[in-house]
């Protein structure tokens, strides 16, 4: 499998690949290969569903610019790094089916972003601030669903 994955990465770098598939692969950690040297600074969208990942790399938006979509839907993702609020050309984020109990304020600068699926988590309440009510409430579908509607604080910023 491993050697499956390294060579479909390294694929879609020579081939400047826009949209890569990584769904089905067992993925526990987030592949590095995707990372390495300049990345891949032209792929637009990138598939990960149903993998077994925890976390996102910190420097995600440095080394994947140019990311319009990004689909992390079940997994056991947990955090979601600041970072990701550079992701600038990013218009739809599928975190459904996920282990977040806290999404990031960083997230409202995300200013071309259209639809964000949160259903299926453990979230309690949205973060704070001016910046991320903007941008979750007013640009963006966001989809929370049940279970969550029932338990969901909003702290005073929607």
């Amino acid at each position: 499998m491993a050697t499956e994955l390294y060579e479909t990465i390294f694929v879609a770098k020579q081939e400047r690949h826009k949209n890569l598939f990584l769904n089905y692969k067992n993925l526990n950690i987030f592949p590095v290969e995707l990372l390495k040297d300049e990345g891949l600074l032209f792929l637009e969208r990138l598939y990960m569903k149903r993998n077994s990942l925890t976390s996102l790399p910190d420097n995600l938006a440095q080394k994947l610019p140019n990311l319009i979509e990004l689909y992390l839907h079940s997994n056991n993702i947990v955090i979601i790094p600041e970072a990701i609020g550079n992701l600038a050309r990013l218009q739809s984020l599928d975190l459904s089916d996920n282990a977040l109990q806290l999404l990031c304020p960083d997230i409202g600068r995300l200013r071309s972003l259209r639809h964000l699926r949160l259903s299926n988590n453990r979230l309690k309440y949205l973060p704070p601030g001016k910046n991320a009510a903007t941008g979750l409430t007013h640009k963006a579908s966001t989809f929370i669903q049940k279970p969550l509607c029932g338990t969901l604080s909003h702290r005073g910023f929607l």
